[in-house]
């Protein structure tokens, strides 16, 4: 199963990934992917997928105190 965070915008993508690879004392797993077809047309063309499962509850809430608010969080399989 594939985590996909999706945001409005590139430069919130952009941004969630520098916050997450450099919060201090977090070792979240995460890439920048391709946004998945058919999630939906009002999202950017890319998005971060997070790669541990176990972290998906701990990123929302840390990207939500750094007011960086996903548009929604995708489980595919």
């Amino acid at each position: 199963m594939r985590i996909i965070v999706t945001f409005p915008s590139l430069h919130q993508v952009l941004a969630a990934e520098k916050s997450l690879k450099s919060a201090a004392g977090e070792a979240f797993q995460i890439r920048p992917t391709p946004t998945p077809p058919g999630l939906s047309s009002a999202i950017c063309g890319m998005s971060i997928e997070i790669l541990n499962a176990e972290q998906e509850q701990e990123i929302a809430r840390y990207l939500e105190s750094r007011s960086l608010k996903p548009e929604g969080i995708y489980h595919i399989d």
